[in-house]
């Protein structure tokens, strides 16, 4: 095709690449895979004996779509300026181990291999999932953050100083104790009002019902609705990020395969009804 059309940009997604070594070429995926094969299931969930934890929902499809767009869009623009066309070669794997952060620059430079450690932070506390009295919080501080932390609870800063970054020492464990036990005996509302008052990051743990109602949701319209041509009407997530000049929307929802074939085929590019119908009965389309 591009031989034809030098322009063209062609983005290939599969699960292990075009090329590479031979016997991964070709082998099937799902998004758990290629979360497993590029390393983020190895870090996601608790430490051993619990198992490994995929992220949900399809996280790994997710991400995997997200480099196919961006990617597709910089060839594109590299097409605008140059006017040649490009192949893209999206591998699952490596969208989900770009992720990793500094995973591998720690291995390569002290060989250490990063394990599974839940919600916990192992360098500094309070970073964790806390039982509230009727629901879950997450907290976060580092710093001088962790003074704020402690001015909340009614803390001594100097008596906690030892805890904010020894979270495995008798010091830390008396403060991550004293701390879950002020949390959960608040509701959720009291606590994230609390922390948020001195500036500390903590938020509910939402569940799809609290977004559904929730008034920053709301103000900011994450949420819309649209026609589906197969359902009918439908609620859910509308468009990110926002835009000032260029707002996005949810148009329309899914449509059955060959639903555009007479816009794109016909009205675009000119195939006459003749035509369609011989690529059709050849099952091209």
């Amino acid at each position: 095709m591009q031989a034809a059309h030098p322009a063209l940009v062609i983005t290939h997604v599969s699960g292990y690449g075009q090329s590479g070594h031979p016997d991964y070429l070709g082998r099937a995926s799902y998004d758990m895979i290629g979360q497993a094969f590029g390393g983020l299931m190895n870090l996601t969930g608790f430490a051993d004996p619990e198992p490994p934890v995929r992220a949900v929902p399809y996280t790994g499809d997710y991400i995997t779509a997200l480099f196919a767009l961006w990617s597709s869009l910089a060839a594109y623009i590299h097409r605008q300026r140059t006017g040649r066309g490009q192949v893209v070669d999206v591998a699952q794997y490596e969208a989900v181990h770009a992720l990793l952060g500094g995973t591998m620059v720690q291995y390569f430079q002290t060989g250490v291999v990063r394990e599974r450690s839940g919600n916990k932070s192992p360098n500094f506390q309070p970073y964790d999932a806390f039982r509230a009295s009727d629901g879950w919080i997450v907290l976060g501080a580092y710093g001088p953050v962790f003074d704020r932390v402690c001015r909340v609870i009614g803390a001594d800063r100097a008596e906690c100083a030892a805890a904010a970054t020894s979270v495995s020492s008798p010091e830390g464990l008396a403060f991550d104790a004293r701390l879950r036990d002020w949390i959960g005996a608040r509701p959720v509302a009291d606590v994230v009002e609390a922390f948020n008052r001195e500036k500390v990051p903590c938020c509910q743990v939402m569940t799809s019902a609290d977004m559904a109602t929730d008034p920053h949701y709301r103000a900011r319209e994450v949420h819309a609705e649209w026609d589906d041509p197969q359902v009918g009407p439908v609620r859910g997530t509308g468009a990110t990020p926002q835009f000032s000049e260029t707002p996005g929307r949810v148009w329309r929802g899914s449509v059955p395969v060959g639903n555009d074939n007479e816009l794109i085929y016909r009205d675009l590019l000119g195939v006459d009804d003749g035509e369609l119908a011989v690529l059709r009965e050849r099952r091209v389309i």
